[in-house]
């Protein structure tokens, strides 16, 4: 398939924009449209009716924005409406499998499938774009009452009705009573039910309230994603796509206060507040990816599909729940992280010459098959429509200052800024194998890989300590699996906000936000060594420094602080010597104090290392060959300075800057700046 041409990325983009993201993706799924059957013949895994109502909805804004491209076709979409409404197609009047009930959708477009709130939610906001578009699409009357009658039919049963609820994802209600009032004029639900669930909703933000059991959110915000099971749940560490998924009730919240649905109690305007500084500073880059840790771990972890179900966050927190935004300015970073997202989905797919990996950075542990892919373009694609029909085409967007958020009973701090995005997870809940005191990994300001994506020692940076015979006898990068009561995992020691908070700190406010320059420290006991390590991020570089003091023993150890690479054969570490010459760097130690600064190259992108402060006596720069892992499929050589070789230390330590750089020059350059 021919390569696609973007136009030059722009820092906002228009009406225009957002449909050349729509057509480009178009054309990667034209070739699967079946005229005799009348829909997108996309593939198993039950994806089909959900990907037919999202180019549906892509048609539909199409033809109300009078869009001429290739995301504009009228013929289909009135061919897609009828056949996601008629008797045989995926609306069925009896229940099936799964989360049954009748009216629905069911996930076939044979009518012979499974049921899910999602499925009906999402064919259902598709249907509601041609019902609004209905005259520029032409569409029949029959196939106009249809829409309204089964959304009607479905939304007024019992299944979706208050005080029914699904965990707590009041996203998918709102949606369905939004819908209603669209489609039949009757605001009921949206008035009411809308109304109930959010109040629930806020009201069970902690734990004990309104029943719930540990509440929808941790200290710092985090997202509880099963409120009403123990905290130390593997699911219950954070979930970054549900947790967006959730905020897409801000799609919908606008229209319901202009259809009379009462303004939330100001308690739970202070929590969503809150919460939105939060999800847009813990879970977005200023790549427009998501800072992405799940507690459902490989079953979700950077899966496409779910990519772009959390990019309708954004949409609604730029245009749909302005006065639950923490400030006017988090609708334009909104506006900002969506644009770059699109940009960045684009360069996938022009790197996989058509439809992108259905999963990112070659993740594989849970494998996703053709559906999956195609799903994940038309949700993509889909977004960018959506985008046009919200007005964001006229909205200005804002590049977001550096941005971090901390969670300090799980010891989670995430960071973002235009030049790198990271996070550090201290606890972990064995909902995933990564974790520790250190980056559990390291993006540039594009999303490329720097280091490596969530890898373990080896493969990841840290302090590793082995006895004589090799044997590793601690690590600095090693999760902790659980929250533990009065054991503080992080300490976040300069912030704007959250300096010093505790495990045990009251639900309610966000350590989230703007920041100029961030420190945090954690420390981990094994062996009769005290390992400590102590971050410090500012806009360009992060310094790190790590430290084992000897507390008891005499048994000879050696230590390591580890730099990965990401890319397998592509990757590669170079010591620029103090004389300007360069050495690639392999088994053989490189003496430190020859050593002017590293650079480690990655597949696409880099970074430097320049050692800072007094270097150990003796130490020197080697690699370490590694193998691919389940978080960091393709690790390159790790980078390690030696700062003790089978010794009885008392004592070691090292401290680092590091900064992301792309070529040979940069290098050189950031060295300078940070030496």
């Amino acid at each position: 398939m021919a390569v696609l041409l973007l136009a030059a990325p722009a820092s906002a983009m228009d009406d225009a924009g957002y449909f050349r993201v729509a057509d480009e993706l178009q054309q990667t799924l034209n070739s699967r449209w079946d005229g005799d059957a009348g829909y997108y013949k996309l593939g198993g895994g039950g994806v089909e009716p959900m990907a037919n109502s999202m180019l549906l909805l892509t048609h539909s804004v199409a033809a109300m924005k009078g869009w001429t491209g290739p995301s504009r076709n009228d013929a289909r979409a009135r061919a897609l409406a009828a056949r996601l409404v008629r008797p045989g197609g995926p609306y069925v009047t009896k229940p099936a499998a799964g989360q049954a009930h009748a009216p629905g959708w069911v996930n076939s477009m044979s009518g012979r499938g499974g049921q899910h709130l999602v499925f009906d939610a999402e064919v259902v906001d598709g249907l509601v774009y041609a019902y609004r578009a209905r005259q520029e699409l032409d569409l029949p009357a029959s196939t106009v009452q249809g829409i309204r009658e089964a959304i009607h039919r479905t939304v007024r049963g019992p299944f979706w009705r208050w005080p029914t609820i699904r965990l707590n994802q009041v996203n998918w209600y709102s949606l369905m009573y939004a819908a209603d009032a669209t489609v039949t004029g009757d605001r009921t639900l949206l008035r009411r039910d809308m109304s109930l669930q959010l109040r629930r909703f806020f009201a069970q933000a902690r734990a004990g309230g309104a029943g719930s059991r540990i509440g929808n959110f941790g200290p710092g915000m985090r997202f509880h994603y099963l409120p009403h099971m123990p905290l130390n749940v593997d699911k219950n560490v954070d979930s970054a796509e549900y947790a967006n998924i959730v905020l897409t009730f801000t799609r919908f919240y606008d229209q319901a206060r202009r259809a009379g649905m009462p303004q939330l109690p100001a308690s739970s305007r202070a929590l969503a507040q809150q919460w939105i500084k939060r999800v847009i500073s813990g879970y977005w880059t200023h790549s427009g990816y998501m800072n992405w840790d799940s507690g459902l771990g490989f079953d979700r972890w950077h899966q496409g599909k779910k990519f772009g179900l959390t990019q309708e966050a954004l949409i609604g927190v730029a245009t749909g729940a302005q006065s639950l935004l923490p400030g006017a300015e988090w609708a334009r970073y909104a506006k900002y992280m969506l644009d770059r997202g699109l940009e960045f989905y684009v360069r996938e797919s022009e790197r996989a010459g058509g439809v992108p990996d259905p999963l990112f950075f070659d993740v594989n542990t849970v494998p996703q098959g053709e559906g999956s892919a195609r799903l994940a373009v038309a949700r993509v694609m889909a977004n960018a429509a959506r985008a046009v029909d919200a007005g964001m085409g006229a909205m200005r967007a804002q590049e977001p200052p550096s941005l971090y958020a901390f969670d300090p009973d799980i010891g989670r701090l995430a960071v973002t800024t235009p030049k790198y995005n990271t996070a550090i997870v201290a606890v972990n809940q064995k909902a995933f194998p990564y974790g520790g005191l250190d980056l559990a990994r390291l993006f540039d300001g594009e999303q490329d890989v720097v280091s490596n994506i969530g890898g373990r020692p080896p493969a990841s940076f840290g302090l590793m300590v082995r006895d004589v015979a090799g044997r590793r006898v601690t690590a600095s990068q090693v999760g902790r699996s659980r929250v533990s009561a009065g054991v503080r995992p992080l300490t976040l020691l300069r912030a704007p906000s959250g300096a010093g908070a505790v495990s045990s700190a009251s639900v309610g406010r966000a350590y989230a936000g703007a920041f100029r320059d961030l420190r945090v420290t954690g420390a981990v006991s094994a062996r009769g060594l005290l390992t400590r390590v102590t971050h410090r991020f500012t806009r360009d570089w992060i310094q790190t420094s790590w430290t084992a003091t000897r507390r008891s023993g005499t048994a000879r150890y050696t230590a390591d602080v580890l730099f990965p690479s990401w890319g397998g054969r592509d990757a590669r570490v170079t010591a620029v010597l103090r004389d300007g010459s360069k050495v690639t760097v392999g088994s053989r130690l490189v003496r430190l104090t020859s050593v002017k600064y590293l650079w480690v190259q990655s597949e696409r992108s880099g970074y430097v290392v320049v050692p800072v402060g007094t270097r150990p006596a003796g130490a020197g720069v080697h690699t370490l060959r590694v193998s691919a892992q389940s978080s960091d499929p393709r690790p390159g050589p790790t980078a390690a300075i030696q700062i003790a070789r089978a010794k009885r230390f008392s004592r070691a330590a090292l401290t680092v800057r590091l900064a992301p750089v792309q070529d040979e020059a940069e290098a050189a350059a950031t060295a300078a700046q940070l030496g």
